[in-house]
């Protein structure tokens, strides 16, 4: 078989699997947008004749009453000539759907969504059929409502960041009031809590930022490719951005009252953590060699009164003085 023949199978083949089922339709040039995601360069006349030719061997239709014509599957379209999803499969796509939608852009969830109803049909009768139901991923710290993002602006982020294009957008920065037009050039996109950041570089600068996108305005993606920063991993740099400054390692010594402790017999603050129950003071001391950074100092004044520090001294009379200016603000 000619390298022709196989590049034309795999076109077709590729329009079959991003066919939408009725009543949603795709045009051709949203065609040619989509085989391009896949490496697949053609032109817009290319797809119409294949488009054609594929409608006369299985059930799609087109919308042939406006321009540009709409193309889709049949409603009533029988999908049995493609390779069924397996199990593990159908799992991983609806435990997808239900806890990943946050990171997805539309138009991927909207294309996943015959895939979804696929997979929810081939779980229907198992004993997996509502995994996805009894599963949940959850917060340990308050959850707070997610900020207003224009929809066309979160769209705009993915396309840019997908494509590799510049985008431009008016930014607000935080406390501003107004905004300024800013050239984006994407590099990722972090979901921290509910706010969705995108990682880029700004104009012809090569330090890296990140922008909050509920902040972004009247979006547009350029034809023109984004730049990113010699050497830069986006992977590291999301490990480095999801952790405070670190000031070193300490040596913890914490006293907890025996509940408040219960929990670190089961998840360790460290390999090294020793506990050491004090009954005649009904408290239990817990040893460790931790990270000293802001989310330490966090989780341990969330305890209140039912830890004390004990060492290193510095933290410890960094806290006492955290807990009087406390009491001075509520008049104690």
């Amino acid at each position: 078989m000619s390298t022709a023949t196989n590049d034309t199978i795999w076109r077709q083949w590729s329009l079959l699997r991003l066919m939408p089922r009725a009543p949603r339709k795709t045009t051709a040039s949203e065609l040619q947008d989509k085989l391009q995601d896949l490496g697949i360069t053609t032109s817009r006349r290319t797809i119409e004749r294949d488009l054609q030719a594929l409608s006369s061997r299985f059930p799609l239709v087109s919308e042939e009453g406006s321009r540009p014509f709409g193309w889709c599957w049949a409603k009533d379209a029988n999908f049995e000539f493609a390779p069924r999803l397996s199990v593990p499969q159908g799992i991983a796509l609806l435990l997808a759907k239900a806890h990943l939608r946050p990171l997805l852009p539309k138009n991927v969830l909207d294309d996943l969504q015959p895939l979804f109803d696929m997979a929810q049909r081939e779980l229907s009768q198992g004993a997996w059929k509502d995994w996805h139901r009894r599963t949940a991923v959850l917060s340990t710290s308050l959850t707070l409502l997610p900020p207003s993002t224009e929809l066309a602006v979160l769209a705009d982020v993915h396309e840019a960041l997908a494509r590799q294009r510049q985008l431009t957008a008016m930014y607000r920065s935080k406390g501003d009031t107004e905004g300024r037009e800013t050239l984006i050039h994407p590099l990722g996109l972090i979901l921290k809590g509910q706010i969705h950041y995108l990682v880029c570089c700004l104009f012809d600068y090569s330090d890296v930022r990140q922008l909050a996108v509920h902040r972004m305005s009247h979006t547009r993606v350029s034809d023109a490719p984004s730049r990113t920063p010699p050497d830069f991993d986006f992977t590291q740099f999301a490990e480095r951005a999801s952790k405070y400054e670190q000031e070193g390692l300490i040596r913890l010594v914490v006293r907890f009252t025996p509940d408040a402790a219960e929990h670190l017999r089961e998840t360790s603050l460290s390999r090294d953590q020793h506990i050491t129950d004090l009954p005649d003071i009904n408290r239990v001391e817990v040893t460790a060699t931790v990270v000293l950074d802001q989310t330490l100092r966090w989780w341990l004044k969330a305890f209140g009164s039912r830890v004390e520090v004990r060492e290193p001294t510095a933290l410890r009379n960094e806290l006492l003085a955290d807990l009087r200016a406390s009491l001075a603000t509520y008049g104690a």
